[in-house]
Order: structure tokens, then sequence, then C-alpha cells
């Protein structure tokens, strides 16, 4: 199927103390969409890792306008936009019963070897793919985000990364870095209630036991957060108001 939609209730355990999605959980159910879409094609997680690979996110650009209250019945869809050879193109697109757009998405993913955590050509691995050419959002191709000079930062904290951020991946989970950038602004007084959107690059994986260091900074209108581990970068990310 070209457009894979999947109906729910907002779920009350993935909403902050006033009842709203939190940002890093609409990030969370765009990663389980996609994988129920992928499971349709029969390149799903299990298919996947009996081959040795998996799918990781690279990058990705969301604009929310609102965020859906706890118990609202949404839909969310995904579909692919083809690939490159290197990056599959994922969008999504989030409403709710009257079709009110509440969240678009443009994502880039690439698929590694397990093991070697290298990537694979996506040409024989997508031929089962149906494609739908439609762009969720003013952001179809997405360029490597740039952060500005982060070395005198409005703010920072270090986190490590625990147990309850890994997942099946053996990796701390694309949606908890988003955790943790937002975690970052609401130190701050940006209004998460006014549409907004967040631009986000993975760079480096991070590992159990390291360590993150969160820096954030405001820039030429913008917030930018970058998040580093032992090994570098390991996420950039930039959060503006939508107009």
């Amino acid at each position: 199927m070209k457009i894979f939609n999947w109906e729910l209730e907002t779920p009350a355990y993935l909403c902050d103390r006033r009842d709203k999605l939190h940002p890093w959980a609409a990030v969370r159910l765009c990663q389980e969409v996609s994988e129920f879409h992928s499971k349709t094609t029969g390149i799903g997680y299990e298919e996947l890792l009996r081959q040795n690979r998996i799918w990781i996110i690279s990058r990705a650009y969301y604009i929310i306008y609102r965020r859906p209250m706890a118990f609202e019945k949404i839909m969310l869809s995904t579909w692919s936009r083809g690939n490159d050879g290197l990056f599959a193109f994922r969008d999504y697109r989030m409403t709710n019963a009257e079709g009110e757009t509440l969240m678009t998405g443009t994502t880039y993913w690439p698929m590694i070897d397990y093991t070697t955590r290298r990537p694979i050509r996506l040409k024989e691995a997508m031929a089962t793919y149906e494609y739908h050419q439609e762009e969720a959002t003013n952001h179809s191709v997405l360029d490597r985000l740039r952060l500005p000079d982060m070395s005198n930062p409005d703010g920072q904290f270090e986190q490590p990364a625990l147990y309850s951020l890994i997942d099946h991946a053996q990796h701390v989970n694309n949606s908890e870095y988003v955790r943790l950038v937002f975690d970052s602004l609401m130190q701050t007084e940006f209004d998460i209630d006014k549409p907004f959107s967040l631009e986000i690059n993975y760079q480096h994986e991070t590992q159990p036991n390291d360590m993150l260091s969160v820096l954030r900074k405001q820039d030429n209108g913008a917030t930018f957060v970058q998040i580093s581990n032992s090994h570098g970068l390991s996420v950039a990310a930039k959060i503006a108001l939508f107009d």
C-alpha cells in the first residue's frame, strides 16, 4: 500500500502535565507507524534483523501545528517518497477526527549492517515498496544542519545513556534525543503551544552508559541544541516558531 494509516487515541501516558502529547512522543509514534508500514512490505525490524540489517534515522524535519490532547482520536499516516540509493525518504501526517492537520514530517533513513554499522545500498532492499510522491512538509530535501558556535551556550546539562534510553538497535532511541532537546528548551520561555518546527540530524550513535552533553543556544531567531557523546557530535537540532 502506498499510504499506511494508523487510527488511535492519543495515549495519556505519552502526554505532559497538561495532557498534551509530548513532542518526543509524537516522534516515537512516527517511528512506530514506520515499522507497521515496513512490516507490510516485508522489510520490518524482525525481517531485516534476520538479514543482519536494520533501519536507522539520519535526518528529520517536523512541523507541530497543535499537540493533540490525551484520548483525542487521531490518524497518523506515512508513506515512502522513494530513495536515492543511500537514504529512504519517508513522510508523515497526523490529523484529528475533523481532518485538522496536527503534525507533518519528512525523514531520511539509511539501512545499515547490524554488525558493522555500515550503510547498505537500497535499490534491491526497497524493490517491493510502492512510492507516493506527495511532500508532507516544505522541507522535502534535508541538508546537513549547521550549528552556530556553541562554545558559549545559553544552557547545558549532562545525561548518562541509562538503560531506559536504549532500544532494540542497541543505541539511544531517536525519540529520546528529542526528549533531551525539549528538556533543554523548556528551561527557556519558548511557547510550546504555538506552531513550531523541529529539524534534527543524527550523527553518531550513543551506546549504553555513555555520557551525553547537551548544549543550548539562541541564534538568529531559533534555538539550537547540540548533543555530544564520547565519539563527538551525536545530534544537532534546531527549533523555531513556525509562521
